[in-house]
């Protein structure tokens, strides 16, 4: 399937490609102007827990939707779409171990599982190109900032970094991510990589970007709370199960994402 004749499909189009797994790879750049989701799926006795611990770290959490318990229909964003088929690969871990990478987590899916969607900054990417402001995205990093516990769920931030040409292009970035808040909303921080614990922008330990050209001398530095986070506290608490989508690997749902930004 070409990327290009991809481009076109109405997210329900898309999603129908990843069910039938004629699409297993990145979402990036698909459906423009739709809001793509992350994935966390637990058991319901640890859901409050998980619920709280996104209420107060939503710079990295920042959730659009949640499932009742075993249900895999997330009835606000894309009620059509089914959790456990139409993201195009998922991640599952077991007591804080991965042991699968699957493109259907059928197998793995419990009467009792809920499951979080959490906004992506890419969300606001193209408000920001529609804008004309000028940067570039080196990735997804672990960083030493920390998290706020609940009940099992702790750890340390998970951010996504982009470089920006200027000040004033750094300004609006701000200004136009603030709007978008289901996506991460405005940067976690703006300085140097090392202070929050990144010591090599070009190796992303997390989600790296292709081709990235050495930091230019002016270029500004701006993080972003970043959705692959709770991944980390899967480790972190060794639940008995979770399921998560594969960095990169999204859900994408029937939302715009203007329809959900701060007007």
């Amino acid at each position: 399937m070409n990327k290009d004749d991809v481009k076109k499909m109405s997210p329900n189009e898309f999603r129908q490609l990843a069910r039938t797994g004629e699409w297993s790879t990145k979402t990036a750049g698909l459906c423009p102007g739709y809001v793509q989701s992350n994935l966390a799926v637990v058991p319901k006795e640890y859901a409050f827990d998980f619920f709280l611990f996104c209420y107060r770290n939503w710079q990295a959490c920042s959730l659009i939707d949640v499932t009742e318990p075993g249900d895999p229909h997330p009835k606000l964003v894309a009620p059509e779409a089914d959790l456990r088929t139409d993201l195009p690969r998922y991640r599952v871990f077991k007591d804080g171990e991965l042991i699968d990478q699957p493109t259907d987590v059928t197998e793995y899916w419990r009467d009792d599982m809920v499951a979080f969607l959490i906004g992506c900054s890419w969300g606001f990417e193209g408000a920001m190109k529609a804008a004309k402001v000028q940067f570039r995205t080196l990735g997804d990093f672990t960083t030493n900032i920390p998290l706020v516990p609940a009940g099992p769920f702790s750890g340390y931030m998970a951010v996504s970094m982009r470089l920006f040409k200027s000040s004033h292009d750094a300004v609006r970035a701000v200004q136009i991510s603030s709007r978008y808040t289901p996506e991460h909303g405005a940067p976690v921080y703006i300085g140097e990589p090392e202070d929050i614990g990144i010591t090599d922008i070009y190796n992303a330990d997390l989600y790296p970007h292709e081709n990235v050209h050495p930091r230019e001398k002016n270029e500004i530095a701006m993080f972003w709370g970043c959705g692959i986070t709770p991944q980390l506290t899967a480790i972190n608490a060794k639940l008995p199960i979770m399921l998560s989508h594969l960095g990169g690997h999204m859900l994408i749902t029937d939302k715009l994402a203007d329809e959900l930004a701060v007007l």
